[in-house]
């Protein structure tokens, strides 16, 4: 397994807490190999590998935030309120010192990421970072296994009070949804709303646009919203799907993207550059600059109107990359409109798209292929030569690069990063 969760019961002193002190224990969390747990006892100078806390409280954060763990994604912006206690593990201690450790869902899998850190006023300091992706289920199967063993402990050992009551009664909550129940609760996590403590007409409004917005970018939609704007969402969806059906969608880019290689493999990004490269290809652009005016390529219909919601960028229409946007100035409107054709030449289900500053694998993919669609690496890697004399002159190429490809500098430096095109001594 690449993810487990190891623990030993401990005996612990008599404490005003009864369920927490019967359910003490030594916890080491090991993944893909790394041990998240590994910690240096300041005073003592021992390394170890485990922590010892109340697994109770692990327990009660783990069932208050399952939805949450399993449905609400993580924005490339500023994230909701409560984001973090919601997804980092260190907020399940209630006084005990626990990993401050990230878990995100990404396409039926979990984003996990943790620090080093110092906490303050404990005798212990967390020494290991790193980043993984682990199996949805292999980790919601540590969590029950959890869960189960603290259950069962309380029971064996006697009355657990309030605690142990709602931990046995959140737990049964969560393992008998029907199937309506657990869709309701999928749709209220990505609203970043607590699924089993939700107003009526909250619960109501939730229920209406789930029903009413297309299956292919409802969760999306969700996710980019709030609850106070979700009614706005609703209705700029409406609009703007109203105003793709009038542009009428008739352009030959259906023809191109039937020309587009099929099941393309690996991760969003490095679908999103494959895609690029056989569509400039296809296009025959060369190496330059790409112009959505000129002649080799239909035109993309745009139309631009502010979003009830930050995170939400665009709309694209079912069969054509025709879109309507966030107003933005003449290169994110070229990125965004770059990435409304990646939306549509990458997708997998039929519907419309949506564009958005969520971190899920349909945006990671339309990302890639905006940035490699419009300033590839190779035409990069031409122009930079392999010579990065020092970061002022640095900077000075890259906002040339910008305006020669017309994007954003952050455009280029990334494509810089994250193709490898930096000299060695900058690379991180």
């Amino acid at each position: 397994m690449s993810i487990r969760f190891r623990f030993d019961w401990v005996d612990a002193a008599p404490s005003p807490d009864a369920a927490a002190q019967r359910t003490m224990a030594k916890l080491s969390i090991e993944a893909d190999g790394a041990v998240v747990t590994s910690v240096l006892d300041r005073q003592g100078g021992e390394y170890r590998e485990h922590i010892v806390t109340p697994l109770l409280h692990v327990a009660e954060w783990l069932v208050s935030n399952w939805r949450h763990i399993r449905h609400e994604v993580e924005d490339s912006g500023t994230q909701r309120p409560g984001f973090e206690s919601r997804h980092n593990l260190a907020f399940a201690g209630n006084g005990f010192v626990l990993p401050r450790l990230w878990m995100v869902p990404s396409a039926g899998r979990v984003n996990l990421r943790w620090e080093r850190w110092k906490p303050q006023h404990a005798r212990v300091e967390f020494i290991d970072e790193a980043k993984t992706s682990v199996d949805r289920e292999e980790l919601e199967q540590e969590f029950r296994t959890l869960i189960e063993a603290v259950l069962e402990r309380l029971r064996n050992l006697g009355d657990g009070g309030a605690a142990a009551e709602f931990l046995e009664n959140t737990w049964q909550a969560i393992e008998s949804l029907d199937a309506d129940e657990a869709e309701f609760c999928r749709a209220a996590a990505l609203l970043g709303i607590d699924p089993f403590n939700v107003a009526d007409s909250t619960a109501k409004t939730i229920a209406e646009f789930w029903e009413n917005t297309e299956p292919a970018i409802r969760e999306e939609a969700l996710a980019s919203a709030g609850e106070d704007s979700l009614p706005h969402v609703s209705r700029w969806l409406d609009d703007a799907r109203a105003t793709l059906e009038t542009a009428g969608n008739k352009t030959d880019w259906a023809d191109i993207r039937r020309a587009m290689p099929a099941g393309l493999a690996g991760p969003p990004w490095k679908r999103g550059y494959a895609l690029a490269g056989a569509a400039r290809d296809h296009l025959q652009v060369g190496e330059g600059r790409f112009d959505f005016e000129s002649n080799r390529a239909p035109g993309i219909f745009h139309w631009e109107v502010t979003p009830p919601s930050e995170r939400i960028q665009g709309l694209v229409a079912v069969n054509a990359p025709a879109c309507v946007t966030a107003p933005k100035g003449e290169a994110g409107k070229r990125f965004l409109l770059a990435r409304a054709l990646g939306d549509y030449m990458g997708r997998s289900q039929p519907g419309p798209g949506i564009l958005s500053s969520l971190l899920t694998d349909r945006q990671a993919q339309s990302r890639a292929f905006a940035a490699e669609f419009l300033a590839p690496a190779e035409s990069l890697r031409t122009r930079l030569g392999g010579d990065f004399p020092d970061e002022e002159r640095d900077e000075e190429r890259i906002d040339d690069l910008g305006r020669e490809f017309g994007v954003a500098g952050e455009v280029i430096r990334r494509q810089i990063e994250n193709h490898g095109l930096t000299a060695p001594w900058k690379r991180r």
